[in-house]
């Protein structure tokens, strides 16, 4: 039989052609929606400079904003800036007619009672500031954003499980079509209740919105030309869609118009429909031949392929080898623990996975704290993602997974680090250090993807990427009480960050190293495989074994990247 693997068929119906270039279209789409989705919310939830609303009666003095604050509250340890949550608590009436000189730091103090006033300036009306959540509510924003990381948890294992059942195509667009309801509906929320119950649902649909897409996109195109479909959206449009997203929210100016937007957005996902195909894979495990026949004939005609007789037929005799396959019992994640290689193995790639997740978020959301305005340091920092996404492709290959990993991870952590031995005022300094510890975890965030992919056997590589996944959002609901950490420390969520991800590149040294070595498909394998590596091997040195047949072969043909061969979402 010529067809032995899906792949094969490429070689009838066109690897990457105009077919694969609307899918590729897709996948920029779908890049700049996850941006949306998962980082949106930060804009919605800014916090405002703000501090205590004059009492009414100093509203009739005729003094001016700077005078008023110069009464009413006190200063910051430093001297120059105003505190937030604290006025003085005098008759400031008698104050300003008695001539007297004010104000007297001496003054007893108390809670802003009258409610606060907000400097929009350089910042929009947010919920935060509609619905007061400073101060002693400053929490609320907090809890609401670590509730979308919990929908994720719900919402990763159930929608994957839904995947499975009815479909690629249809939960990829359910998914959309749900968290834009959910996420046009939270621009009307009137209460934390409201709020906090809508992001949740919103995070239901995050992670499978568009990892089964990715997956699902690249299945569609032949393995040499997976590389650029896998990371040019995401250099690009990801990239774009970071640099992009402030300023919106910032022209809008109300973070319930920028909900909307970024939302509504999300309903041209309807077109999936009629321009995304179902997985092919999906459909021969299920047995639906016919309907997977269908797609690779259109996906033939757009390309403008020949596709003889004999080949459907060779595909379809493939075909029903997979469904004898399906009919095999299948491996769970547990399976992964039975063995003590396999189980170590496994354990270090979710630490990994959660290491790098909570830091990436944590530094993410952190943007808002450094430099002189929240936009201009969001976009530098998400800017950062396409340098680190070239200098990752090149990394991974040379260096090796294992290397990139640890090098990137404790760099991050000791960049970070480095953050509390930096004076507060010395603006500059701490973003030039925020901006390297960022460029550094993108990196770890790149290769941490295809990483567990090359360790995990293929027999139970979909179950523990989903487990890994569950993980990944189990940590970061930590994320943003690292980030509110801040109030009592700018550098504390640095000092957290760093110690997290030096510890994390700690133990991924401990890891196998997967670069130019063959990928394990069963159980036996995933024991077995790398076993002859050393805590100190490296790639580096190990260049010879380019002159060995078998790497001569892999790259004079590519070898496909087992991350693109994942069944089970």
């Amino acid at each position: 039989m010529a067809i032995k693997d899906f792949d094969d068929i490429f070689q009838h119906i066109g690897g990457f052609g105009r077919y694969q270039m609307i899918l590729f279209a897709a996948s920029c789409v779908l890049n700049v929606f996850v941006v949306f989705v998962y980082f949106g919310q930060i804009f919605m939830t800014l916090t405002p400079p703000h501090w205590c609303r004059p009492l009414a009666p100093l509203l009739r003095l005729n003094l001016s904003e700077l005078e008023l604050k110069a009464l009413t509250i006190p200063r910051h340890h430093n001297g120059r800036d105003f505190l937030s949550c604290s006025r003085y608590d005098v008759n400031f009436t008698q104050v300003v007619e008695s001539n007297l000189s004010w104000p007297d730091p001496t003054w007893p103090v108390t809670s802003c009672t009258d409610g606060w006033t907000y400097n929009f300036s350089l910042y929009y009306p947010t919920i935060t500031s509609e619905l007061d959540w400073v101060c002693d509510e400053d929490w609320r924003p907090a809890l609401a954003q670590s509730l979308f990381f919990v929908g994720s948890m719900v919402g990763s294992p159930s929608l994957g499980w839904a995947a499975d059942a009815w479909g690629r195509l249809p939960i990829i667009v359910f998914s959309n079509l749900l968290g834009a309801v959910a996420g046009i509906a939270s621009a009307f929320s009137s209460s934390f209740v409201m709020f906090a119950a809508l992001r949740f649902i919103v995070g239901l649909t995050y992670e499978q919105h568009y990892i089964i897409a990715y997956i699902l996109l690249l299945e569609y195109v032949g393995s040499g030309y997976r590389t650029v479909m896998a990371n040019a959206p995401v250099m690009t449009f990801l990239t774009l869609g970071l640099c992009t997203m402030p300023w919106m929210a910032w022209g809008l100016a109300h973070w319930a118009s920028f909900a909307l937007l970024i939302h509504g957005l999300q309903f041209v996902t309807i077109l999936c429909i009629c321009v995304i195909p179902e997985s092919a894979r999906w459909l021969l495990g299920k047995g639906r031949v016919d309907q997977a026949v269908a797609i690779i004939t259109r996906a033939a005609r757009v390309n403008r392929k020949a596709l003889s007789p004999e080949a459907l037929q060779e595909f379809k005799d493939y075909a029903e080898s997979m469904a004898r396959e399906a009919d095999q019992p299948r491996v769970t994640t547990l399976s992964l623990l039975k063995t003590p290689v396999l189980r170590r193995r496994f354990i270090l790639v979710c630490l990994m996975w959660m290491v790098m997740t909570v830091a990436y978020d944590g530094h993410t959301r952190n943007s808002e704290n450094i430099g002189y305005d929240a936009f201009l340091s969001f976009t530098i920092a998400g800017a950062v993602e396409f340098p680190a996404d070239v200098l990752t492709m090149v990394t991974t290959e040379w260096l090796g997974r294992r290397h990139t990993t640890v090098g990137s991870l404790v760099l991050s952590g000791l960049v970070a680090l480095s953050v509390a031995l930096v004076p507060e005022d010395n603006t500059v300094v701490i973003m030039g250090l925020a901006f390297t510890g960022r460029f550094l975890i993108t990196m770890t965030m790149n290769v941490g993807h295809q990483y567990p992919v090359e360790i995990l056997p293929t027999v139970a590589r979909g179950q523990g990427m989903g487990t890994m996944q569950t993980l990944g959002f189990l940590s970061a609901f930590a994320s943003p009480y690292i980030v509110y950490l801040s109030k009592y420390g700018s550098f504390l969520p640095y000092v957290i960050l760093g110690a997290i991800t030096v510890l994390g590149g700690v133990a991924c040294l401990f890891l196998p190293e997967t670069l130019h070595e063959k990928l394990p498909d069963t159980l036996e394998d995933g024991e077995n495989f790398f076993s002859g590596q050393t805590l100190c091997y490296n790639p580096c040195a190990a260049r010879s074994k380019a002159r060995d047949p078998e790497v001569k072969e892999m790259k004079a043909t590519g070898q496909d990247n087992m991350a693109f061969e994942i069944n089970n979402v």
